[in-house]
C-alpha cells in the first residue's frame, strides 16, 4: 500500500513524528487486535457507542452477550498469527468477566507483547483485583475517566459512586508499578473544563492520554444534539490539553478533522495508524476501513492541504450539524 502521505502535508510537524506516520501508511501492517468479549457493563454512561447493544443485554447470558471463551482465545491466535503488537479486551466492560485474568495468560503464553484492558475502572478500586490482572500479564490498563468534578463524571457514567472508585483505581495501579492510559470522551458537559481535567491528571502516573470526541451512535442517537458538542467549540479546548500534557505523556485525538485542531495535526490519530481489527460476534472489521466508508467531505475540503490524508467528519455527525465548521487549511 503506497503512502500517499507528503512532508508538505503536515507543516510544523517534526520529522520523527512525519516518518512514524509515513510509516503507517505504507505498511499494511495490523497494530492491534481488538476483542469485544462481553455486552454488559456497571455503568450507564450517556454518550455509550455500545448503550444499545448494552440494553439488549440485560438479564441475558447467550453468545451475543457474553462472547464464549473459546471464542476468545481464537481472537487472541489471530493477534499472535498475524504478528499484531497488541491485544486488547473491550466492551462492554471487560472486567465483568470473572475468566478475563484466564484470557489474560493465555495472551501473554502465546508472546503478544502489549495486553491491554479498556475499562471504566471501578473494578480497579480492589487492590486485590489490579495484582491479579497485572500478574496475569495485563500491561496496559486504558480507563474511560471524563471528568475532575466528581459530580459531572458520575452524571456522565450514570452511576453515583463512580468517580471515586476510579481515582482509588488509578491510585492502586500506580501503586504496584501501572502507569495508566486515560480515554476523555469529550461531550458537552465536559469539555469546557478540559484543561483544568488535564492539570488534575498530572498529579498521578499517566502514561497517556486519549481525547475523544464522541460519536452520534448507541446512546446519543436518541437526543443527539442534548449530549454532542460541536467540533469546532471542543477543538480549541483540545489544543490547550495537549500543550499541557504532551511534555509528560502520550497524546492523541480521535474523531477530529485537522482544519479544527491548528497547530496541533500530528497528535489526530485518525491521519494514519496502525491499522486495528475490531472483533465481536460475527463481525470482524477494519477500523482503518470503517471509518474511510463512515465519512463524508465538503465541497471546500478539495481546496485543504489536508484533503489527501483526512477522512472528513462521520456521517451521522455532519446530519445533525452540517458542514459549516470546515474551514480548509491552505
Amino acid at each position: 500500500m503506497k503512502s500517499d502521505l507528503k512532508r508538505s502535508d503536515l507543516e510544523g510537524m517534526t520529522k520523527d513524528k512525519l516518518e512514524k506516520k509515513v510509516s503507517f501508511r505504507a505498511k499494511k501492517q495490523t497494530g492491534k487486535i481488538e476483542s469485544l468479549i462481553i455486552f454488559k457493563c456497571n455503568c450507564h454512561c450517556i454518550m455509550c457507542s455500545t448503550g444499545l447493544q448494552i440494553e439488549r443485554g440485560i438479564d441475558s447470558t447467550d453468545y451475543h452477550t457474553i462472547r464464549p471463551f473459546d471464542e476468545v482465545i481464537k481472537d487472541i491466535d489471530k493477534a499472535r498469527q498475524m504478528n499484531a503488537q497488541a491485544f486488547a479486551f473491550s466492551g462492554g466492560e471487560p472486567t465483568l468477566r470473572k475468566d478475563l485474568p484466564k484470557l489474560a495468560r493465555y495472551a501473554k503464553s502465546v508472546g503478544l507483547p502489549h495486553i491491554e484492558v479498556q475499562s471504566n475502572g471501578r473494578m480497579y478500586f480492589y487492590k486485590k483485583y489490579c495484582r491479579k490482572l497485572i500478574n496475569s500479564g495485563v500491561n496496559e490498563f486504558v480507563i474511560s475517566f471524563h471528568s475532575h468534578i466528581e459530580k459531572v463524571h458520575d452524571k456522565i457514567m450514570g452511576v453515583p459512586g463512580t468517580y471515586q472508585q476510579v481515582i482509588q483505581g488509578i491510585k492502586n495501579l500506580n501503586q504496584l508499578g501501572q502507569p495508566v492510559k486515560i480515554n476523555i470522551v469529550l461531550i458537552k458537559l465536559n469539555y469546557a473544563h478540559l484543561e483544568e481535567f488535564i492539570k488534575f491528571l498530572l498529579n498521578f502516573e499517566i502514561k497517556e492520554i486519549r481525547f475523544d470526541m464522541a460519536m452520534i451512535e448507541g446512546n446519543t442517537l436518541k437526543n443527539p444534539k442534548a449530549i454532542i458538542a460541536k467540533m469546532s467549540l471542543v477543538g480549541p479546548h483540545i489544543c490547550r490539553a495537549i500543550d499541557l500534557a504532551k511534555d509528560k505523556m502520550g497524546c492523541y485525538v480521535y474523531n477530529m478533522v485537522p482544519c479544527l485542531l491548528p497547530g496541533h495535526e500530528e497528535y489526530i490519530n485518525d491521519l494514519g495508524q496502525l491499522d486495528t481489527i475490531l472483533v465481536g460476534p460475527e463481525f470482524e472489521t477494519s477500523l482503518d476501513t470503517a471509518r474511510k466508508g463512515r465519512r463524508v467531505k465538503a465541497e471546500v475540503c478539495r481546496q485543504c492541504k489536508y484533503n489527501n490524508i483526512c477522512n472528513g467528519i462521520w456521517k451521522n455527525y455532519a446530519q445533525v450539524f452540517g458542514f459549516g465548521e470546515l474551514k480548509p487549511v491552505k
